[in-house]
């Protein structure tokens, strides 16, 4: 199977799940904090466990689109997160 993952938290159409706070578009909200302080769930946790299910679904490719507010930002926290290798990431002009 084969799956794309498109990932634009203006689609998302709520505040329950957000890619760019993941991927460090935007900064995590003061509820975010609060939350994981007090071990609640956060929008982090609700976007991860969504990330993961799309993701393990690809059994023969998998491709990520992600409409950032920060692109800059998104590409060094992808970077630096050693998710993937340089040459599977591509920034599209």
């Amino acid at each position: 199977m084969h799956v794309m993952v498109v990932m634009d938290d203006a689609l998302a159409g709520g505040f329950l799940i957000s890619y760019d706070k993941i991927f460090g578009g935007v900064e995590l909200s003061k509820r975010d904090k609060e939350n994981a302080e007090q071990g609640k769930e956060t929008t982090i946790d609700r976007t991860l466990r969504l990330f993961y299910v799309t993701c393990s679904r690809a059994q023969e490719s998998l491709a990520l689109v992600l409409w950032s507010s920060d692109p800059a930002a998104a590409l060094d926290r992808i970077k630096e997160s050693n998710w993937f290798t340089i040459d599977e990431v591509e920034t599209i002009p």
